[in-house]
């Protein structure tokens, strides 16, 4: 009994452990403003846990810059002490802002009326009441000195003049209540903006004031971005002595942003929203909102129970796309159902009346409108949770511009060695083509970011294989019409209506192995293909409709793997017929598709975890997770890039002499049908600590040929409590504890 009883304790220390180590390591839950805009200098705040005494902020690629202003061990007042000194610094500000200076406003010492001596003072002696006269007198002047060295003070120093107790007894000093919670600080020069900001956060009646662990401490970052920072998406980390947090999403944009500014919950006119607050029992709002210029973007954040409504300027003849990114930004909720903040927006014309609402762009959590404005005048956009939710990491961005937006791309994809013109599809599209460059590298998936000098904030996706391409060729409805083919290829078609089928036919022997692949739903097109292999008497030989790739890895953000694939032996010689169509029976220019249909290509894919090793310790292990393509199976070895000839070479010295690291054997090898292991990388004496970007390389032969793939980075989410995501990361990033953190290293 005793046994069992000691085992059960020792079991329940292990987990708390390590439950206690993951609750340890640093983590982002958000960044408000998740971006900005090329040549800028602002503030963020990053809410999380465990970040609140981070060193050091990395951010991918370059141009971009951030640096630790302050952090935050608690972001919440939580006590009547600190709300007092809280709210006298926030009126104290707020009478700066009004007059120009404090001390100039408070109310000058007034004499003591002269009160009628009382009976029994009538009868003391003269020289008695000149003598407390007199001490009186002496009374009075030590209070108006001290009045006035507490005013010169003041003067002399403004936060202090803002900051000054509301109450003469054990209060929280103010400067301390300025340095422990966010915004605070601003008050020390304050504008309308500033003070409607604090109001809001810490004073204004919400719902959702309890704090929430996972997102209580913070980071107030300083960032700047060059103007020539290339746009589009950074990884953002945080560096503390607990480690490196799993990156965030931050955007580099190339319009004008603003941030929201709390209330802004009504569409009536500001007086309604006034009243809405009186009705409160709050202060006035302090600034009205304006009708926005375009083109912008504005950053804001969905509390409970909150909507939030822009007014913007447009004019006739303008074709706006207003797009939301919000999913994008922080792909997966571990405690939330759905796992993810799900936007929906609206648009109303100037009268009033709704225009057009969305909750999603095709099969894109994130939504997106357009615009043909048919007049001047102001409209209205609206966002909210589309189940009415609410939190403070419910970040978003929205763009209001006559930005180009992609919807269509035919073909999609090209052979390996060349480049493919492409027709492409949209708005605000400044040519009708492009060219889609597959000239040198690897096959795979590639974006293209541009479109001659205009940015594309949704890249256009694209495929480069190195099997030979074919275009399809309508009429291929029927089993009657199919098109044949000569395998190994891939075809190129559409879905171009809603009851569009395409049949492809082809010879086959029995035993031979055949796979039909279908690239869309991963390549930005809407299809939802299905696929079905028929023999030559009409028999169904396999069908697929979703790729089963749910049941391994989940790799990004799709949480529905629309695209089908069939690994197949022939049952006998004769001619096998093909069938794709789009198992939501819709169709158009936009519904591309990829169709390989040959003997297996096998291949692979290697992922780490995490993206982060925090060298606490001389060895940190690192978790490789495999995919295996088209039936693989065999060895694949694990190489850091100093065993590339070519980069010694080119360095003239090897990664380890360089940086000091390796890999505990020159060379990891996994063995065959392996799907997951651990490797563990080693540190040198002669790393310094400094935050570096790492690259591994995986190396299999295949046929007789050596295949050589980079390592993807990877970080696993959490969603809605359960399911887990292998979120791909742009590197993997090493570093060790220093300075004041380097003590808390083991």
């Amino acid at each position: 009994m005793r046994f069992f009883f000691t085992f059960n304790l020792f079991v329940f220390f292990l987990i708390s452990s390590f439950a206690n180590a993951q609750q340890r390591d640093p983590k982002i839950g958000y960044v408000y403003p998740a971006g900005g805009q090329q040549g800028t200098r602002f503030e963020i705040l990053i809410g999380g846990r465990q970040i609140a005494r981070s060193s050091e902020v990395l951010i991918s690629g370059s141009s971009v810059r951030g640096r630790i202003i302050h952090g935050y061990s608690g972001m919440f007042i939580n006590n009547s002490d600190d709300s007092k000194v809280a709210r006298q610094i926030y009126d104290n500000a707020k009478q700066l802002l009004e007059t120009g200076n404090v001390s100039s406003k408070r109310e000058e010492p007034k004499e003591k009326p002269k009160e009628k001596p009382k009976e029994e003072q009538k009868e003391k002696p003269k020289e008695k009441l000149k003598e407390e006269q007199k001490e009186d007198r002496k009374e009075e002047k030590k209070e108006q000195k001290q009045i006035a060295v507490s005013q010169n003070n003041n003067n002399a120093n403004q936060v202090k003049d803002i900051a000054k107790p509301v109450e003469e007894q054990a209060l929280p000093l103010p400067e301390t209540i300025m340095k422990r919670f966010p915004y605070f600080s601003r008050l020390t020069n304050p504008t309308h903006d500033d003070l409607q900001l604090v109001f809001y956060e810490y004073f204004a009646p919400r719902v959702d004031r309890k704090p929430k662990e996972t997102l209580n401490q913070g980071v107030l970052v300083e960032i700047t971005i060059d103007s020539g920072a290339e746009p589009g998406s950074r990884d953002l980390r945080l560096l503390s002595g607990n480690g490196i947090s799993p990156p965030v999403r931050f955007m580099v944009g190339t319009i004008p942003e603003i941030n929201e500014l709390e209330p802004n919950d009504t569409s009536d006119s500001p007086l309604n929203s006034l009243e809405l607050w009186k009705r409160r029992e709050t202060p006035k709002m302090i600034r009205q909102l304006e009708p926005l210029e375009l083109p912008i973007v504005i950053n804001g954040r969905i509390r409970a129970a909150d909507v939030d409504r822009f007014p913007f300027k447009a004019k006739a003849g303008q074709h706006l796309v207003i797009g939301v990114r919000a999913r994008y930004l922080i792909p997966y909720l571990a405690d939330a159902v759905p796992g993810w903040f799900q936007a929906a927006i609206a648009l109303y014309a100037p009268d009033g009346k709704k225009i057009n609402d969305a909750a999603a762009f095709r099969f894109d959590p994130d939504p997106v409108l357009f615009l043909d404005v048919p007049k001047n005048g102001v409209y209205t956009l609206e966002i909210q949770d589309s189940i009415f939710r609410g939190r403070d990491d419910f970040v978003y961005r929205v763009s209001i511009d006559e930005l180009p937006l992609v919807t269509s791309v035919f073909p999609l994809g090209g052979r390996l060695g060349s480049s493919v013109g492409a027709d492409i599809g949209g708005r605000n599209i400044p040519e009708n083509g492009t060219v889609l460059d597959a000239k040198q590298g690897e096959t795979g998936i590639r974006e293209k970011s541009f479109l001659g000098k205009n940015w594309l904030p949704y890249p256009i996706r694209y495929a480069v294989d190195d099997l030979p391409e074919h275009i399809e060729s309508e009429p291929n409805n029927n089993q009657k019409q199919a098109e044949k083919i000569s395998l190994p290829i891939i075809v190129n078609g559409r879905i171009s209506e809603n009851t569009d089928m395409d049949y492809f036919s082809f010879e086959g022997r029995k035993g031979d192995r055949v796979v039909l692949e279908v690239a869309a739903r991963s390549l930005n097109s809407p299809l939802d293909a299905g696929i079905e292999l028929f023999d030559a008497a009409g028999n169904i030989v396999a069908a697929n409709d979703d790729r089963a790739d749910s049941q391994g890895l989940n790799i990004g953000l799709e949480t529905h793997h629309a695209d089908s694939y069939l690994n197949v032996e022939l049952p006998a010689d004769g001619i096998y017929t093909v069938r794709l169509f789009n198992t939501i029976r819709q169709g158009g220019s936009e519904y591309g598709y990829r169709l390989r249909i040959s003997p297996p290509q096998e291949d692979f894919t290697v992922y780490c975890e995490p993206s982060s090793l925090f060298f606490n310790d001389k060895t940190q292990p690192l978790k490789i997770h495999i995919s295996r393509k088209d039936g693989f199976n065999g060895e694949i070895q694990l190489r850091l890039p100093e065993w590339s000839e070519t980069l010694s070479k080119t360095l003239g010295k090897t990664l380890k002499e360089e940086v000091g690291f390796q890999l505990e054997n020159s060379v990891v090898r996994i063995p065959a049908g392996t799907e997951k292991t651990t490797v563990k990388l080693i540190s040198l004496p002669q790393y310094n600590g400094k935050p570096i970007e790492m690259t591994l390389e995986a190396v299999a032969t295949i046929n007789g040929q050596e295949k050589r793939h980079s390592v993807i980075p990877v970080d696993d989410f959490e969603q809605a409590f359960i399911y887990h995501h292998f979120v791909p990361a742009t590197s993997l990033i090493i570093a060790k504890p220093k300075g004041r953190f380097a003590s808390l290293s083991r």
